[in-house]
């Protein structure tokens, strides 16, 4: 049986509370992580930019990454690269 849960996940250093079916909490709180995660990655390879340019960035290269899936046809990893499309473009909506 499922039903939705309320989170509080960190994303960027804000909080973001959502309402999520209950079997996929962990997806989520799995690509808050890989999100946060690649935000350091890209701080550290591109400092000074802002946060909006960091997320754009995660955004095209995670793009890219589900358009490759997408030609091998495996299932599995487009479902996880969209679930971080997902969260990322919230993300964006949020900061502009």
């Amino acid at each position: 049986m499922s039903g939705l849960v309320k989170i509080t996940v960190t994303l960027a250093n804000r909080k973001y509370t959502l309402s999520v079916e209950k079997e996929d909490e962990m997806v989520i709180r799995n690509a808050t992580e890989s999100i946060n995660s690649r935000i350091k990655d890209f701080n550290m390879q591109y400092p000074g930019k802002d946060m909006q340019d960091i997320l754009a960035m995660i955004l095209l290269n995670t793009s890219a990454a589900l358009a490759k899936k997408e030609n091998t046809g495996d299932a599995d990893s487009q479902e996880e690269l969209l679930s971080k499309l997902s969260e990322i473009n919230q993300l964006l909506v949020k900061a502009v």
